[in-house]
């Protein structure tokens, strides 16, 4: 499987090997080849493409692109951003990715019960709701809430415990929407769930590979 790892708006980068180092290596290790690319156009050669933190806002053009590919070309699109709408990332994404009726609130997500490191914002959650054959327990830090409409699936939610900024108990953290053609878009709201901290903790490392691929996969 070849991931193309957007570098073309302002995105955390893969190349970045302090965090993101052990991900580039668990993936190759499996057959997956991510590939940091610059040029807009040349991701749609990929299979996966990831948007990680995009902090320029994509043209119109663009987000027609990305729905094309999503809808006719079976291509899997994630995108991933961070608590309280930081560098207006969660915008910018939205403005992608509620086309498809998955929006990121600009909130943050906090657990005083279920969390790491005594910061309430390093979530950890067992309400796993897709690929979760070997996914038991996640770390998911700073992360924003979803809001998802009825033809959206439900990936990874906070725990009971677990509330946004206005008080909605087990928000929404990870979902997808899939489509005939073999298609999805999936939306994160943490950016840093599979960065070097995160990834070896729990079950990081299968979950993060399953995000990649959108299948079942073993760590």
């Amino acid at each position: 499987m070849r991931v193309a790892w957007s570098s073309t708006h302002q995105e955390f980068l893969l190349s970045d090997g302090y965090y993101f180092s052990g991900l580039a290596r668990e993936a190759h290790k499996r057959g997956i080849v991510i590939e940091e690319i610059d040029d807009f156009a040349a991701l749609f050669a990929r299979e996966v493409i990831v948007f990680n933190y995009p902090e320029k806002p994509f043209t119109p053009e663009e987000r027609a692109r990305i729905e094309w590919a999503v809808k006719n070309e079976g291509k899997r699109v994630v995108f991933t951003a961070h608590f309280r709408n930081k560098d207006g990332v969660a915008a910018i994404c939205s403005k992608v990715t509620e086309p498809f009726g998955i929006k990121i609130l600009p909130e943050g997500v906090r657990d005083e019960v279920h969390s790491l490191d005594e910061d309430p914002f390093i979530l950890v959650t067992e309400a796993v709701e897709a690929y979760n054959e070997k996914v038991k327990k996640v770390v998911f830090p700073y992360p924003a809430p979803l809001e998802v409409g009825p033809e959206v699936r439900v990936i990874l939610r906070g725990m009971d415990t677990a509330h946004t900024d206005t008080g909605v108990p087990a928000p929404i953290l990870v979902a997808e929407r899939t489509f005939p053609g073999g298609g999805s878009l999936v939306v994160c709201g943490s950016c840093i769930f599979w960065d070097n901290y995160s990834l070896f903790r729990l079950d990081n490392l299968p979950f993060a590979l399953s995000i990649l691929q959108g299948r079942e996969v073993g760590a």
